[in-house]
């Protein structure tokens, strides 16, 4: 397991370099010193002892690149450091073979800091692909489809199994490459279901559209018995919103099956959430969670390859976090794993629009997937296929022209 937690940040002004590194702990000198210097990509790196952090500085800056420290680590106090480390692809790779021999964890760390490049540049080159089971195209739409009386948005118009089944035809016809059913309601406030019951709504639908789609199905759920049957009638993958914390018999469930699992990140639960979230630093915090939870989840007989990752935006965020996750989306693809983004007319899109509710929510919904795109999001949980699906087109065909 790695053990100094690096990811990618992408530095786009001298003021949001010189609140990174305030945050830090540079001194007021260094901050002014560094700030142009950390201008676009650098690697964040936790974990550090003061000697390592003063060595790694010292061989960034002997190649020409530098590394910003806090400043008590100039004074070699004991306690964890962190680090910002400035250079190139090229550089990283060259630090590899300086650090191998030095003392301590540091040829470790070369081999960590090299690794997180190499997984960003191969994610932004289109090398990371979502899972294949779930198709061969480079970025795919996932069409929502609660089955549930209270869902914040449809509220209860696809509970019924015919209509369901209809919405799913229509989600497919207009190019929905994936449907993902789900039947208890995690909007915030929400109470919990029996076992039961979800499996009532959800088995049904899974069963008839696994055998009237040509697209794979996703089952939305916590619990594994409703994995595990929902996977028996047709399903393809597991989108779980507590990254299987919430049934600790959800990951045997998915090794058995050997298929993709989509690990969410949730500050608390559907019920308690939203209740004043915190964080330190939300996307680095994310970054660590999320590291942890692939290893748990690789430890426990799930492949890598069928991991994908969703930030979970709206559960346990404020605006000012969700904004964050999307400008910054970027950095989680230095796990070298496919993003999924589930921005689809949530509440932080009105308190920017301020609008008056849910159904004016369409045209921030594409902005919001349009931007996590550039951003090198691949799979969009959506309400609104089309829209979406003619943005991301366009999105990606301007990429490709590049």
């Amino acid at each position: 397991m790695p053990i100094f937690f690096p990811y990618i940040i992408n530095i786009e002004s001298q003021a949001e370099a010189a609140t990174i590194l305030r945050r830090l702990g540079v001194s007021g000198d260094g901050v002014t010193h560094m700030a142009a210097k950390a201008l676009g990509r650098v690697i964040h790196v936790s974990g550090l002892e003061a000697v390592e952090a003063n060595i790694l500085k010292q061989e960034m800056l002997s190649m020409g690149g530098d590394a910003a420290l806090p400043a008590n680590v100039w004074r070699l106090q004991e306690g964890n450091a962190e680090s910002l480390v400035m250079g190139t692809p090229r550089q990283f790779e060259d630090l590899v073979p300086r650090l191998q021999k030095k003392p301590f964890r540091l040829p470790r760390l070369g081999e960590e800091i090299a690794a997180c490049s190499r997984r960003y540049e191969a994610a932004m080159n289109g090398e990371v692909t979502v899972p294949a089971r779930l198709g061969k195209q480079p970025w795919l739409v996932m069409g929502i489809l609660n089955v549930t009386p209270d869902s914040f948005h449809d509220r209860g118009r696809y509970g019924q199994f015919y209509a369901a089944v209809e919405r799913a035809r229509e989600m497919a016809a207009a190019g929905a490459a994936i449907i993902d059913v789900g039947g208890e309601s995690t909007r915030p406030g929400a109470a919990g279901i029996t076992l039961k019951e979800e499996l009532g709504r959800v088995v049904p639908v899974v069963e008839a559209l696994a055998a009237e789609l040509k697209i794979p199905i996703s089952v939305d759920t916590c619990k594994a018995g409703v994995a595990r049957a929902a996977l028996e009638a047709g399903a393809a993958m597991i989108n779980d919103i507590t990254a299987l914390r919430g049934d600790r018999t959800m990951a045997r469930v998915a090794a058995e099956h050997g298929c993709p699992v989509c690990l969410m990140h949730m500050q608390g639960t559907p019920r308690d959430m939203q209740k004043n979230p915190r964080y330190r630093d939300v996307v680095g915090d994310l970054a660590g969670f999320f590291l942890e939870r692939v290893e748990w989840a690789e430890r426990r007989g799930i492949r890598r390859e069928n991991i994908i990752l969703d930030p979970g935006i709206g559960f346990g965020k404020k605006l000012e976090h969700n904004l964050s996750i999307i400008r910054r989306l970027d950095s989680f693809l230095s796990l070298g794993l496919p993003v999924m983004i589930g921005a689809s007319r949530k509440s932080f899109l009105g308190k920017i629009s301020r609008d008056r509710g849910t159904e004016e929510r369409l045209i921030g919904t594409v902005a919001a997937n349009t931007i996590a795109y550039g951003k090198g999001a691949r799979i969009f949980r959506v309400h609104d296929v089309a829209e979406n699906v003619q943005a991301l087109k366009v999105a990606a065909a301007t990429r490709e022209a590049r």
